[in-house]
């Protein structure tokens, strides 16, 4: 594996991980979801191994949303982070990716993301239906407008102070309590994660949001989850299945893993044979 930094429109540096970097038939781009890296989610390290063992070229790209904090270089000096993440950005982050695949001579790119990371795939190619991409794939994906109970009564403890920062122009201050016990928010970055209608675009569950992004896209994808997501509400089938029956194409691969959850706990072998099997015969 080898560390790459690659350069936003915006002048923002990020940190892929490249496995196989000397096969340049086909590159498969997978971004984090919410506070994702390569030290969490040993997942997508068994899948860069499984790709590279069969001569694929595999990128773990953190976007700006990646870990908590990054302090890297930006044009304004600021940090980057989950605790700073606009989800719009995700189409420069996405694009810089693509445009470093390309400039190496891959003749086909598949796109792919993980949970948050998902939906911003969902975002960039409804925008970018002329992006030279062959195929996606949704790992994990969510709604997100349905948070589970616990992430519920959290972001509404944190709505009344987000708002309150807002009045009070201290929109890039960070809020005191995390979300979820878990991730801290600007004010700024909190708003646009429960509120952002870009980032609604898979509303399995809710009404807050629509198909319109993933009826624009025309490739084939692979839609693929733990039988145990939590975000699947206990029924990851009907979950996929949703996302498929407002899908443009109909000829997507939806595939559940028995046993496990949102981040494949024991089970990423099966989860790259997956993947592999989708980017070799689909």
């Amino acid at each position: 594996m080898k560390i790459i930094e690659i350069e936003t429109a915006d002048k923002v540096t990020l940190y892929g991980c490249l496995y196989g970097e000397k096969y340049k038939n086909t590159c498969v781009i997978i971004t984090n979801g919410t506070c994702g890296n390569v030290f969490e989610n040993k997942f997508l390290r068994v899948v860069g191994e499984k790709l590279e063992q069969n001569n694929i070229s595999f990128i773990y790209a953190h976007n700006r949303g990646a870990f908590h904090r990054i302090d890297t270089k930006t044009a304004d000096n600021n940090p980057i982070g989950n605790t700073y993440d606009l989800f719009d950005k995700c189409v420069l982050d996405l694009q810089a990716y693509i445009d470093w695949a390309k400039a190496q001579g891959y003749i086909h790119i598949i796109l792919g993301g993980h949970s948050y990371g998902a939906n911003k795939v969902v975002y960039y190619l409804s925008n970018h239906q002329n992006e030279k991409i062959d195929k996606y794939i949704l790992i994990s994906p969510t709604d997100t407008s349905k948070f589970k109970d616990h992430e519920e009564k959290s972001a509404a403890k944190l709505m009344p102070l987000a708002l309150e920062y807002k009045r009070a122009n201290k929109l890039n201050n960070i809020l005191p309590i995390p979300f979820d016990n878990y991730n801290f928010y600007t004010a700024k970055a909190f708003l646009d994660f429960v509120g952002n209608k870009h980032a609604k675009n898979l509303p399995i569950y809710s009404q807050n949001g629509n198909w319109n992004q993933l009826k624009r896209i025309n490739q084939v994808g692979l839609f693929i989850m733990g039988e145990k997501d939590g975000f699947a509400f206990n029924n990851a089938a009907n979950h996929l299945q949703t996302i498929n029956q407002n899908s443009k194409n109909k000829n997507n691969k939806i595939r559940i893993i028995n046993d496990c959850g949102h981040t494949f706990a024991d089970k990423e072998e099966e989860l790259a044979n997956e993947i592999l099997t989708f980017i070799q015969t689909c």
